[in-house]
């Protein structure tokens, strides 16, 4: 009896993972032949530089991947070229209908009928079980299960946390529910089972902007990408501006936390000790995610750092030295030359809640999308033999204008507390 007991709970723990396992063969089955390998090939070698995957959508010619999947063919036309490849080897040519650089998303288009189109859905309930479909590393077509962990809170742009394991190669491939409809597109991983999906609605938008032009290749896929990043940050900013922003206190300084809800920040504290004759208090304030522009180059990013710094014990000279070896910052980006201009900046002297402060204001511009600029600050309190202040603020892609404007606005919000 005791026997048959415990047989009977194991075939129960064992039934969920077992009806999945169904699930995922019929899904596999059914949708195989709507799901291709995405191959970027190199001009003149003919052979392929990355990949990643694509599924039909829409119509029997169209299929969907990401933006950075087909990123090199879109920078680099001239050296790089689009093919699908099916899962029982055949392959043909792709060319690009339209983008969205901001959620990571890419449509394109067929010289022939490439099966039956899949169709999205709304994102489900937290747990529901989701397939994630794709070509892990090249290889042969694959299917991970998983489940909707929901919206990330702490994200910028909008993306689902799928608890699966999305593989390099698999991006571009559509995260499915057990109907076979699409809920998100794979699109990163931080390992260890941990996905992230771009949810169906934005392919939704994407595919309804190129039903307006008769899904014809959009003619200038830069200017395309200039105009939805000049968007995106002016509502960044916006909805920055329309926020509550919440404070925070360091040293004799209350300032700006969290701008947004969606934004997320961290402190550290470094005590005096016999090794360290000085307090460091530390903020660091961000979003979480970025939008990919390039291999290189990042964009839509926003962080902001404060630094207080009191020593009882150090003289005057050796704070100082201390404090200036502080005083500098790096903005994160691998863009080179071919992305961006030389950094421009100017010394500004200001006067904050009674405090002197030295301001460093540095921009770049971008050189494929006009009036687009990183914005860099590193603010430092001057007039303290033993106390120090210091801000940095790190904006990429976004007008001057706008990164002066938020700038303004912070540097009103810092209040000394005598």
């Amino acid at each position: 009896m005791l026997l048959r007991k415990c047989f009977a709970l194991f075939a129960l723990c064992l039934a969920p993972s077992l009806f999945a396992a169904d699930i995922a063969q019929q899904l596999y089955a059914d949708h195989q032949d709507s799901i291709y390998r995405i191959d970027v090939i190199t001009v003149g070698s003919d052979q392929k530089s990355s990949l990643g995957t694509g599924f039909v959508i829409a119509r029997d010619d169209l299929l969907a991947s990401n933006f950075h999947v087909v990123s090199d063919a879109v920078h680099e036309p001239e050296k790089h070229r689009l093919e699908w490849v099916s899962v029982d080897g055949r392959r043909g040519p792709l060319k690009i209908i339209a983008v969205d650089v901001v959620h990571d998303l890419s449509l394109l288009q067929a010289e022939q009928d490439m099966g039956t189109p899949l169709h999205t859905t709304g994102l489900p309930d937290k747990g529901t079980a989701l397939f994630s479909l794709g070509h892990p590393l090249g290889l042969d077509l694959a299917i991970v299960n998983g489940s909707n962990n929901g919206l990330l809170e702490k994200a910028l742009y909008d993306k689902i946390h799928f608890s699966g394991n999305i593989n390099p190669g698999m991006s571009g491939g559509p995260a499915i529910n057990a109907e076979g409809k699409v809920v998100g597109v794979n699109v990163a991983t931080a390992g260890e089972a941990v996905g992230f999906l771009v949810p169906a609605k934005f392919l939704d938008e994407l595919i309804q902007l190129a039903e307006k032009t008769e899904f014809k290749p959009v003619f200038d896929l830069q200017a395309m990408l200039r105009e939805q990043l000049l968007s995106n940050q002016q509502k960044l900013i916006d909805d920055i501006f329309a926020a509550e922003w919440k404070t925070q206190t360091l040293g004799k300084f209350t300032v700006p936390s969290t701008l947004l809800s969606r934004m997320d920040c961290w402190g550290d504290t470094d005590e005096v000790s016999e090794k360290h004759p000085y307090v460091e208090i530390a903020s660091n304030c961000s979003g979480q995610d970025n939008i990919f522009l390039s291999g290189r180059q990042r964009a839509g990013e926003i962080s902001y750092q404060f630094f207080w710094l009191e020593t009882e014990t150090l003289s005057p000279r050796a704070f100082y030295q201390l404090y200036e070896n502080q005083h500098n910052s790096t903005f994160q980006s691998g863009a080179n030359e071919k992305d961006v201009g030389n950094w421009t900046c100017s010394i500004h002297f200001v006067e904050l809640s009674g405090q002197s402060f030295k301001a460093n204001v540095c921009a770049r511009p971008y050189k494929r999308y006009a009036d687009l600029t990183d914005f860099m600050v590193l603010m430092a309190m001057t007039g303290h033999p033993q106390r120090g202040f210091m801000f940095t603020l790190d904006l990429s892609a976004v007008t001057l204008d706008n990164g002066m404007k938020l700038f303004q606005a912070l540097l009103e919000r810092f209040q000394w507390q005598p």
